[in-house]
């Protein structure tokens, strides 16, 4: 990407993040409905964890990380749920009518156009809920974390929302290859609320599977574990980034260079 090019997807982004902003406060009623929904989500996901680390029998440390899992989930969710998910739900429709052609003529990256035009701006109101569990938390067990610690959850975190939204954009692409992906984003929404829980609470091979191929905890509970115990290094992240965007990239060639065929 040139520096024009560089120029003009950012004006590109200001607009539609301007124009996102403007629908919702046209829509008032609208926002508030889907800001409620969202927190209402929040809180009704929240409600298990708290069963099951209120066991009488329950480690004393896991209720510390199960608050913070769902403070952090709610705050990378919510980023997500505003700038990437909302595209990668409309890309399967965008595929079968053919409006990819519009994202493919514009003069900015075509990815950029097609998966991360569709904003709501509402869905960060998850995050303002996040950070207000987060703030309990760290009150109600009196943590009290270093900077290291407060660096590796940040870290983690952000290449944690990057490394689902690759995931679910590597599930969503296959709208190339398959009539329609709609049933593929469900089961994406769904499988990345197991970020949430700590991974303790499931069987081994979900452990790895939950780190690695389908890394729903990296946004949630393994931040969280970072949060009390920071000593796991930090090497591992950029290679995770690295990793995913690479098999992305992939992915997104293949399966645009099979759409040009196609239409050609």
């Amino acid at each position: 990407m040139n520096l024009r090019t560089a120029r003009v997807t950012f004006r590109v982004w200001r607009q539609l993040v301007r124009q996102a902003l403007m629908r919702d406060l046209q829509f008032r009623s609208q926002a508030w409905t889907h800001l409620g929904a969202s927190v209402g989500e929040l809180a009704v996901g929240i409600l298990p964890v708290l069963i099951l680390t209120g066991h009488p029998g329950t480690d004393q440390a896991i209720p510390r990380e199960s608050v913070l899992a769902v403070g952090i989930f709610a705050i990378t969710t919510g980023l997500m749920d505003c700038f990437v998910t909302p595209g990668l739900r409309a890309f399967d429709l965008a595929v079968r009518r053919g409006e990819l052609d519009l994202a493919i003529i514009r003069p900015v990256p075509t990815f950029f156009y097609a998966v991360l035009r569709w904003i709501q701006p509402t869905e960060l109101g998850r995050c303002l809920t996040g950070f207000a569990i987060l703030a309990i938390a760290i009150q109600e067990f009196d943590i009290r974390p270093d900077p290291h610690a407060m660096v590796c959850v940040l870290v983690w975190a952000l290449v944690g929302s990057f490394a689902y939204c690759a995931f679910w954009a590597n599930l969503a692409f296959a709208a190339f290859w398959v009539r329609s992906v709609e049933p593929v984003n469900e089961l994406a929404a769904a499988w990345r609320g197991s970020g949430q829980y700590p991974r303790q609470f499931f069987p081994r091979t979900f452990q790895v599977v939950l780190v690695s191929f389908a890394p729903a905890a990296l946004s949630g509970s393994y931040p969280a574990q970072r949060f009390l115990d920071p000593s796991s290094s930090l090497v591992l992240a950029p290679v995770v980034l690295l990793a995913s965007f690479s098999l992305t990239a992939l992915v997104w060639r293949r399966g645009l260079a099979r759409y040009d065929s196609a239409s050609s």
